[in-house]
């Protein structure tokens, strides 16, 4: 089982690289893997969130539900509100494709949650910038 006691720096790293490999897939491959990007952008939202409710002082659930780590979020900073419908697609098509092969996503969906999952993680680096903190030495 993997450890849910990482620091918000250790969630951070961890989401940063989940979010290098959708980037990476999703600029280099032919063709697209959709459900694989859309799989690690699930991923970075994931623990980003995950790390702020660390440096929130609160243990993260085991969960990859990304609209209950943000109602989590929420009640530490109300603004978190404001990425709640992002968190939501994301976890609508990011998770269901990864287990039902008759689902697929196109590569407009794909573009969206990939937006999403960017607009979370700029969205963390504004209103939760201590989670970035010392971005050069991890």
């Amino acid at each position: 089982m993997v450890s849910q006691t990482n620091t918000p720096k250790e969630w951070r790293i961890l989401a940063e690289g989940d979010m290098a490999v959708a980037e990476h897939l999703a600029t280099t491959m032919n063709p697209i893997p959709t459900a694989a990007i859309a799989f690690h952008c699930q991923q970075s939202a994931e623990k980003y969130l995950k790390g702020a409710i660390v440096l929130f002082g609160e243990e993260p659930p085991y969960t990859h539900d990304l609209n209950k780590l943000c109602k989590i979020a929420i009640n530490y900073r109300p603004l978190f509100a404001s990425i709640s419908s992002q968190c939501a697609i994301i976890t609508h098509f990011a998770v269901q494709p990864r287990y039902d092969l008759g689902l697929s996503l196109s590569d407009d969906d794909m573009s969206l949650i990939l937006a999403h999952a960017k607009s979370i993680r700029d969205f963390l680096k504004k209103e939760v910038s201590e989670l970035f903190e010392e971005i050069e030495n991890p």
